[in-house]
């Protein structure tokens, strides 16, 4: 599949609310998530998750018309994330222990690891490891969001979760090419550059894109299209950007990598004010971070 269109321009700082609407970019995103689409039933659940009337019954009730979601729900949420004092063999006793937003994250990541199942290796690239890498930010979202206040920790998750969903597809529909860009990568600013000067786009556009088309929020679309790009924000969902700004970092740093390599720069100091991070806040982080990851890769592999 011929990916190239036209290179991109200097970007202006973005208001956000989605990201690009350009034809010939929405066409070419189109053909490249066309096979990439939740399931009816997975796209009732965010439909649910967004409405302010959505129930827990009614979430419980459509992820049991899926067997093998149940199946795999009941074996993940046994696993040490949640940290559960009992073995739990029951849907509905899921349902109940998790609560609505953490039940609908659990049935949102078992449907999105489904695109992960194939295994792709490209040099340092693993897609277990991207996948791994994408739980474990969606975890340290969860994190940061509770102890800063920023936002809804459970939203947080699922902007962590689908942050660098692009990559995947990139590698999927553009193999070769991919390969000789991760080769040539060398940090978040030099990837964007590098995919942007061969495709035209880069992996956040296009994973913005899908969250988008899977009705996630605006402020999961906007944290999935600038999470490397803050500065270049201007919307309404700042600190929501942010914490997935930095907890992409901090991952990376302590070895949870996209790629395979970590090569990502510090984010700038406005993702630290954006949070109001404090003394104590970053000692609260720094004590449960690596914990929180352990746990989010037994999520991730169960």
């Amino acid at each position: 599949m011929k990916t190239s269109i036209r290179k991109s321009k200097t970007r202006r700082p973005s208001t956000g609310a989605g990201p690009s609407r350009d034809p010939a970019l929405e066409r070419l995103f189109s053909r490249m998530t066309g096979a990439s689409a939740f399931s009816a039933n997975a796209r009732e659940i965010v439909r649910l998750a967004n409405r302010s009337t959505g129930s827990l019954e009614e979430l419980q009730k459509l992820i049991q018309t899926d067997p093998s979601l149940v199946a795999l729900l009941l074996r993940r949420v046994n696993s040490p994330y949640y940290h559960l004092d009992r073995h739990v063999q029951d849907l509905t006793v899921a349902a109940h222990l998790l609560g609505f937003r953490e039940f609908r994250n659990l049935a949102i990541t078992v449907y999105l690891s489904r695109m992960f199942e194939s295994p792709m290796e490209d040099g340092a690239f693993r897609t277990a490891g991207l996948w791994n890498h994408c739980v474990a930010v969606a975890a340290a979202a969860h994190l940061v969001s509770r102890v800063c206040g920023c936002g809804i920790p459970a939203d947080a998750y699922i902007a962590g979760l689908l942050h660098d969903i692009g990559f995947l597809l990139i590698h999927r529909h553009v193999h070769r090419r991919f390969a000789q860009l991760v080769a040539r990568a060398r940090g978040a600013l030099t990837i964007l550059e590098e995919e942007r000067s061969a495709y035209g786009f880069d992996h956040a556009q296009l994973g913005a894109y899908l969250a988008r088309q899977w009705d996630f929020p605006a402020a999961v679309v906007d944290a999935v299209q600038f999470h490397h790009s803050v500065d270049t924000y201007a919307g309404p969902h700042l600190q929501f950007v942010s914490v997935v700004a930095a907890t992409n970092y901090l991952c990376s740093r302590a070895g949870w990598t996209s790629l395979g390599v970590h090569s990502l720069p510090l984010p700038p100091d406005s993702v630290y004010r954006a949070l109001g991070l404090d003394h104590l806040a970053l000692t609260v982080i720094w004590d449960e971070l690596l914990p929180t990851l352990d746990k989010a890769t037994s999520l991730a592999t169960a």
